[in-house]
């Protein structure tokens, strides 16, 4: 049987950085916010880690102070 994509929440990175920039937060103060490495962090808004756990998805919304819809991947139809 063949594995799908691995489950979690598809985030999208480029609003996060943006929502992250205009709060003034850099990486290296951000990602201990959340939890989670300044390189995975980086990895998140360069697009290369579409998904996250949804556990750090939450703390992700948390520290930014954002509603959990916002910073999820919309596709374009």
């Amino acid at each position: 049987m063949r594995q799908t994509r691995s489950a979690g929440v598809e985030i999208d990175g480029a609003k996060l950085r943006e929502l992250r920039q205009l709060s003034g937060d850099r990486l290296v103060t951000f990602a201990p916010k959340c939890g989670i490495s300044k390189q995975y962090l980086s990895q998140i808004e360069r697009g290369d880690r579409p998904r996250v756990s949804p556990p750090t998805y939450a703390r992700i919304c948390l520290a930014l102070g954002v509603n959990r819809r916002t910073l999820l991947r919309t596709s374009a139809a």
